[in-house]
């Protein structure tokens, strides 16, 4: 049975699934999360060494760090998502939502991180070879890919932080 977050929700499927999405975007978690605490949407958040998520301006300027990401991506010297910086921040985005949500729920934090941080890993590496492979099969461009990303980024971003709400 997955832990349930105070406000009835999963925390075992936000953490994985937030994590997956910082495999294919890394700032769009802690952006969701963040303006999802801010708005006293994630309950038992402001307790936690994570608390800062539930600032209304930390919620800014991780989405506008969002927004920027999705931009970059799209310029031909973007480096892989799967090179050593790359996947760090990834695996470190993936690792700060799990462990925001599990402490949220009064459990243990270092367990909902390193959910978040294996999923991202996974999707790192999953979502690289489906855009590249896509993009040479079918011959589009950068930008069309990203774009396709953005959409399943904050899709499934949003779909995770519901069932983590309830």
């Amino acid at each position: 049975m997955s832990p349930k977050i105070h406000n009835g929700g999963d925390a075992l499927l936000g953490a994985i699934g937030l994590g997956a999405v910082a495999g294919i975007r890394s700032m769009t978690p802690p952006a969701l999360l963040s303006r999802a605490a801010s708005r006293g949407e994630i309950r038992g958040i402001a307790g936690t060494p994570y608390g800062f998520l539930a600032s209304p301006r930390v919620a800014r300027i991780l989405t506008v760090l969002a927004v920027g990401e999705m931009s970059a991506d799209k310029l031909p010297f973007s480096p892989d998502r799967i090179s050593l910086p790359g996947l760090a921040g990834r695996l470190a985005t993936g690792a700060l939502v799990g462990a925001a949500l599990y402490a949220a729920d009064k459990r243990e934090g270092a367990t909902g991180g390193a959910l978040g941080a294996l999923s991202s890993l996974a999707t790192s590496y999953a979502s690289y070879y489906l855009r590249t492979g896509t993009q040479q099969r079918f011959g589009l461009p950068n930008p069309a890919g990203g774009i396709v990303e953005d959409a399943i980024a904050l899709s499934l971003g949003l779909r995770s932080l519901k069932s983590a709400k309830g």
